[in-house]
């Protein structure tokens, strides 16, 4: 990991977890376990975020965890979430990551919603189908190709092995600002699926990296969020 461990840098981040419903614990545990790969020589903070209040300026980067996406849609609305978190979002000082419900409610379209929409951040160019493999019962584990993007900041193992919840995927995108970060080749469909993507300082994945031992995605985050802060302090 060149970029922390090369540069030396001793500033500290703070990283906020969107504590509403999904696997924001493991989220914090795999930020722990990367965070101990990386050697950093100042440790992340975590902090939970539930309320308008905590969507704070002093957060260098945001996690959306999965659940299901219109119960956290609904509970950022009826908590007067939407629209801060929006503007914590689209700040350039700051880093977001959604996971699976997360990359459903970063799009500015969705497909396959519920009678009546739901209320989304619309921050990322994006098309994403909800449930696009299936309900429940279709939920299954796969490995993914990883893009070079990803792979020349967190060299390795070209694949990823991805745990796959009612999982949505990217069907479309609006701008080139769009990077796709992973893809996924499955036999009953004639093109790669789209399941991992990056616009500016916003990335968001249709699977459930914190549900596995691998923390590469959360190495990666970590990194952007540090090089992001390097980048706006000039350190």
């Amino acid at each position: 990991m060149p970029l922390l461990t090369e540069c030396g840098h001793t500033d500290s981040v703070r990283i906020g977890i969107l504590e509403v419903q999904g696997a924001f614990l493991e989220h914090k545990i795999a930020l722990l376990k990367a965070t101990e790969k990386l050697q950093l020589v100042t440790p992340i903070e975590i902090s939970e975020v539930r309320h308008q209040s905590h969507v704070s300026s002093s957060l260098d980067g945001i996690i959306i965890p999965g659940g299901e996406s219109t119960t956290i849609s609904l509970f950022l609305k009826r908590n007067n979430m939407v629209e801060p978190l929006k503007k914590w979002i689209e700040d350039r000082k700051h880093v977001t990551w959604g996971t699976c419900a997360g990359m459903i409610i970063l799009a500015k379209q969705n497909e396959n919603q519920k009678i009546g929409g739901q209320p989304t951040l619309g921050v990322m160019d994006t098309d994403v189908s909800r449930n696009f493999f299936g309900r429940q019962v279709n939920s299954f584990e796969a490995d993914i190709s990883l893009s070079d993007s990803f792979l020349k900041m967190c060299p390795g193992e070209k694949t990823f092995h991805g745990v796959f919840i009612r999982a949505p995927a990217v069907v479309q995108t609006f701008s080139p600002k769009v990077e796709v970060l992973a893809s996924l080749k499955r036999a009953d469909m004639s093109e790669p699926v789209v399941v991992a993507v990056q616009q500016d300082n916003v990335m968001a994945t249709a699977f459930h990296p914190e549900l596995t031992e691998d923390v590469r995605w959360h190495q990666y985050f970590i990194e952007r969020v540090y090089k992001n802060k390097q980048a706006m302090t000039g350190t």
